[in-house]
Formats: structure tokens, C-alpha cells, sequence
């Protein structure tokens, strides 16, 4: 039952991504669609427990297809990769590698009962966006809280970061 209700958000976050945004992916020099290619890591380390795990491959899993949804809705065209030598640079061509930094799920019962920001849930990024040198043309930290549920978390994450590449994108 608790996996059928985090599908159907998903579902519906999916198809919302974008909408209403105001992000617009640049053209080409040729008048084609720009290309992200997005290499995620999700931060799970060696000594991380099975939830933990569990948690940051759920928050993963979600974050590569909004992303990937928010990017097309933009115009872009977005792939997800495994791994860096699946990128070959060129023209129009852009690699961003985000990792999790760190993820808190907080704590629902607090979010439902105390409110106020008790037991937020939490997540902080770092992401690299690469054009056709082996130099970053940005690198960024970002982080949101939320004392909502961490689908909206990831969501806003992904929007500030989407809005970040374009512009600078744009001024390449």
C-alpha cells in the first residue's frame, strides 16, 4: 500500500514537472536542442545501513526522473548515464554530475504532530556542470529543507539546479 501512494506521487510529480516553469532551454548555434547529460551519485557509502541505503536509492531514483521530466518539459534534451565515458563532448553538448552530499529523512511524526519545522527533512547537493574541456564551467552547492514530505525536497533541488545550468548555459 505505502509503495502504490509513493508511485502515484511520483507519477503526478513527473508529469507536473515543469509545469508552469519558466525555465526554457537554450537552442543550439543550428537552432537544435541543447543536450544535459546527467551522471548522478547518490552518496551511499560503505558504512551506511540497509535504511539508509534504502532511503538515498529511493531519493535517487526519484531525482534522476524529475529531473530528467523537468528537463524535457524545458527543452532540453536530457539522458541519464552510468557513467563519465558514456559523455562525448561536442557542440550543444553538456555533462552535470550531482552527488548527494547528505540526506535527512527527518522525522514524519514530528512534521504531522509537533509542525513548526520539527523534523524536517533535509538534503544538500553538489553538482558540476562540464561543456567540452575537462574543466567544470560551474560548480555549485545547494541545499533544501522542507517540513513537507522529501519529494518536494528533491523537486526544489532540482529546480534551483536546472535554473543554474541554463543560465549559465546562456552565457556561454
Amino acid at each position: 500500500m505505502r509503495k502504490i501512494g509513493f508511485l502515484l506521487a511520483l507519477s503526478a510529480l513527473v508529469l507536473l514537472a515543469g509545469c508552469g516553469s519558466k525555465i526554457k532551454a537554450p537552442k543550439t548555434a543550428d537552432g537544435g536542442q541543447v543536450a544535459i547529460y546527467l551522471l548522478a551519485d547518490r552518496g551511499i557509502q560503505p558504512d551506511m545501513s540497509n535504511q539508509e541505503v534504502e532511503q538515498l536509492n529511493q531519493v535517487g531514483d526519484f531525482m534522476e526522473k524529475h529531473f530528467l521530466g523537468l528537463s524535457h518539459k524545458s527543452g532540453y534534451a536530457a539522458t541519464l548515464i552510468e557513467n563519465k565515458d558514456q559523455f562525448t563532448p561536442g557542440p550543444g553538448k553538456y555533462l552535470l554530475s550531482v552527488k548527494v552530499k547528505r540526506y535527512n529523512p527527518g522525522n514524519k511524526a514530528a512534521r504531522i504532530l509537533v509542525g513548526f519545522g520539527a523534523g524536517a527533512v533535509s538534503m544538500d547537493t553538489h553538482y558540476q556542470l562540464f561543456a567540452q574541456g575537462p574543466e567544470p564551467v560551474l560548480v555549485a552547492d545547494d541545499g533544501v529543507g522542507s517540513s513537507r514530505d522529501w519529494i518536494f525536497v528533491v523537486a526544489k533541488l532540482n529546480e534551483k539546479m536546472l535554473e543554474a545550468v541554463t543560465e549559465k548555459i546562456k552565457q556561454l
